[in-house]
């Protein structure tokens, strides 16, 4: 299965869970537990939130709460999206998005229906009505990859291409790019590296639609540059710093490291760069990460991302505490930063040790 060849970093508008949770509410009011809903919508599967935003006749909602409520039952609960998505991004490249939205929330709310041959044929299709240059087009993800990176690029814009973040193909189209030179230093060699910061979004991908726009793919790294999504971050910040420059820096040195690992949402990349954050982060920074960690691990997810937010915080854990996964922050915040920043490191450290005595490995964590 064709996947993208670079590693998507999903979330960063990065606020804490504590500031996702302050939500104005009245003070007998129901309150919803934002943590779940968006753990839920992360892990491609908003429809199991549905039941988080029952209230009883009698319990009084929160504004805030209750336009929430509303947008997201418009966008799930319904037959068909009821929601202002396709209206809030006009552009030419309106009817290719709709195929996604329609096959993001085809397969949110049917988790066990495979639609991907399906989706395959249906933007084959498209394009070959659309752009005279695929009039030869085979339903073949690299063929399809190519021409329709063609049509968004003639219609005007950049994209990702054709492929998968995590268990979902993917679409992420932006008009504005400038570039930089960044100097990086991994593996003890300082290496300039060439950042895209990219600007005007149509679309940020199925994430982005899950989670009501709360959370996207902020970056991501190929074999020859990395990607930011420039509103995502304050440049000057920790949070850029090391969950943009220190992750999607550990892809881009491992690409060339270990280059048959697997790519996009691949488990193995994502524990790589998490524990890449965890070793860099001072105190305040590191807590507000591993509570993002705690909340969004999942071993048995199709999602990358989730079962290595899952295997880093257990390997800390059966380390630290000598349990399989310590799920308590205020246990973590006993320990001194440093000591998890280093544990974190030797992990690392371990991790990668490992991987070189397999020739052309390809997976390991799990």
């Amino acid at each position: 299965m064709k996947t993208f060849s670079f590693a998507i970093l999903i979330v960063l508008s990065l606020f804490s869970v504590s500031e996702i949770s302050a939500q104005t509410q009245l003070n007998d009011s129901i309150h919803f537990d934002y943590t779940k809903i968006y753990a839920f919508a992360l892990d491609g599967n908003p429809m199991a939130a549905m039941p988080l935003l029952e209230a009883a006749p009698a319990e009084k909602i929160a504004l805030k709460d209750l336009q929430f409520k509303n947008n997201f039952e418009k966008r799930f609960r319904f037959e068909e999206d009821k929601s202002d998505f396709l209206d809030t991004r006009k552009s030419k490249a309106d009817a290719l998005l709709q195929i996604y939205r329609d096959y993001w929330r085809s397969s949110f709310l049917n988790k066990e229906k495979k639609n991907d041959t399906l989706m395959m044929k249906t933007v084959v299709d498209f394009l070959k009505a659309n752009f005279p240059p695929a009039k030869n087009l085979i339903l073949n993800e690299d063929s399809i990859d190519m021409y329709q990176k063609k049509y968004i690029t003639a219609l005007g814009y950049h994209s990702t291409g054709f492929g998968k973040t995590g268990s979902l193909y993917d679409l992420l189209v932006w008009k504005t790019e400038k570039d930089t030179i960044y100097k990086l230093r991994y593996d003890g060699k300082k290496t300039l590296v060439k950042i895209y910061f990219m600007d005007d979004f149509v679309t940020l991908g199925w994430s982005e639609y899950a989670t009501l726009g709360r959370y996207y793919p902020a970056g991501w790294a190929t074999k020859e540059a990395l990607f930011c999504v420039r509103k995502a971050y304050d440049l000057k910040s920790e949070t850029f710093k090391v969950s943009y420059i220190g992750h999607e820096g550990r892809h881009f040195a491992d690409y060339k490291l270990f280059p048959k690992l697997k790519g996009v949402g691949s488990a193995d990349l994502e524990y790589r760069g998490k524990l890449t954050e965890l070793s860099l982060y001072s105190e305040e920074g590191l807590f507000k990460r591993m509570l993002f960690f705690i909340n969004n691990a999942n071993y048995d997810s199709e999602n990358g991302h989730s079962i290595a937010a899952y295997c880093v915080i257990r390997d800390l854990s059966r380390i630290l505490f000598h349990k399989e996964f310590e799920k308590d922050l205020e246990k973590w915040k006993a320990i001194p930063a440093q000591e998890i920043n280093n544990v974190a490191a030797r992990i690392l450290e371990e991790n990668t040790k490992s991987l070189k005595k397999i020739p052309n490995v390809v997976q390991l964590i799990k």
